[in-house]
């Protein structure tokens, strides 16, 4: 995630956006690259800290939406069954076709996939 100060730009429009309370956003983008066009997706998180407004944004293709859903909800689960100071404060959880090798460098296989889908 990259973390920036709101400024003014001249980037394009999304052609689709929801905004929640709390400065949770999310946007669709139109890109093309080398003739062909795709849709990404900005995540975004607004705050204010010492009077500036701030952003986390994270950009992502259409198609890992599902896994960032499922490491989510996951996550939900694991805050609210188990407390801080639980027995089982430290819990990893992969599928069953990953190995914890793989699940610890998340941003590899990301990388793998997107070199993949724009040679293709």
């Amino acid at each position: 995630m990259s973390n920036t100060n709101t400024s003014t730009s001249t980037a394009k429009k999304p052609v689709f956006r929801k905004i929640l309370p709390g400065g949770i956003s999310a946007a669709v983008f139109e890109n093309t690259r080398d003739g062909r066009t795709y849709r990404s997706v900005n995540l975004q998180r607004s705050y204010k800290q010492n009077g500036n407004w701030n952003r986390m944004s994270m950009y992502l293709d259409h198609q890992h939406i599902p896994f960032i859903i499922e490491v989510l909800q996951g996550t939900w689960q694991f805050l609210n069954e188990h407390p801080i100071g639980s027995q089982q404060a430290h819990a990893v959880e992969t599928d069953s076709g990953e190995n914890l090798e793989q699940a610890a460098e998340p941003d590899a296989v990301v990388e793998q996939a997107l070199d993949s889908e724009f040679d293709a």
